[in-house]
């Protein structure tokens, strides 16, 4: 059975910032590898790892397509679908309210944070600057919201 879960959200943020978060929250997910990606508009990404048989597991490995579309007055269409990579999924609702619960609620309030908080001005000037993570100690940009290195929430 082709099981694939999807999620999208109209929000008030920049195309070329959502994309960016996007990014940053993919390189913080354990097991995470982009294979494709086309700024500012499309990634392709799989995530998991197939040694969990439960089939409503988070980290069941799956293929995750984020697209994102421009809209009028700085508004961004995010559609996220996620795709099982394994044939035999059990559970089929588990998995999906898994998911909406954790994977995409995750990016979608990260992404929402940045809605409520950023002006084009502001992120104009964080650019280049450099702190560091309070976990892990690694240099991270002002704008960062997940350490690339640790992957914890830096906001």
């Amino acid at each position: 059975m082709k099981v694939s879960v999807i999620y999208e959200e109209t929000l008030q943020i920049l195309i070329n910032k959502a994309f960016e978060l996007a990014i940053q929250w993919l390189n913080s997910q354990h097991k995470a590898k982009i294979k494709k990606s086309t700024p500012p508009t499309f990634i392709e990404a799989k995530q998991g790892t197939m040694m969990t048989n439960t089939g409503h597991d988070p980290n069941w490995k799956k293929r995750i397509r984020i697209n994102l579309y421009n809209l009028n007055n700085s508004k961004t269409l995010i559609r996220v679908e996620a795709t099982p990579l394994s044939r035999n999924i059990l559970r089929v609702e588990k998995l999906k309210q898994s998911w909406y619960r954790g994977l995409f609620s995750h990016l979608f309030t990260l992404l929402r944070t940045m809605e409520e908080t950023t002006t084009p001005e502001v992120l104009s000037t964080n650019i280049g600057t450099k702190l560091h993570c309070h976990n892990c100690g690694n240099k991270i940009d002002k704008d960062t919201k997940i350490c690339p290195n640790c992957g914890i929430d830096v906001a």
